[in-house]
């Protein structure tokens, strides 16, 4: 989203400030073991980001340079939209080299570097 206010592209709309507060409750739910719940505001945060990747796609094709603008960041936002239980993962955005490491204990099953 700050790349194409960046780039001053005209969005259907941003879901900026609803998808804020999706990624709050999906975290609070998640907290809470609520995961039908939790799983319901992640499929809304995964529907926001879809519909701003179609949208974002519509408008910069045929333009070579906003394509080569946000090659990496569209290609990153499909990435995490496609990717399921198994497989390679990108656990984080801004460190594409984090990945997950299995320790074995009940109460901290995972560790993420």
């Amino acid at each position: 989203m700050r790349l194409a206010k960046k780039t001053r592209l005209d969005l259907r709309q941003s879901y900026v400030r609803v998808g804020k507060q999706a990624l709050i409750m999906y975290q609070r739910y998640a907290h809470a073991k609520q995961f039908k719940r939790a799983n319901k505001a992640l499929r809304r945060l995964r529907t926001y980001v879809g519909r701003t990747v179609r949208d974002i796609s519509r408008q910069i094709a045929g333009d070579a340079k906003l394509d080569a603008l946000f090659k990496w960041s569209l290609y990153q936002a499909s990435t995490v939209l496609e990717q399921r239980q198994r497989g390679r993962k990108i656990y984080s955005l801004h460190a594409h080299e984090v990945e997950c490491i299995g320790k074995g204990k009940a109460h901290a099953p995972y560790e993420f570097g």
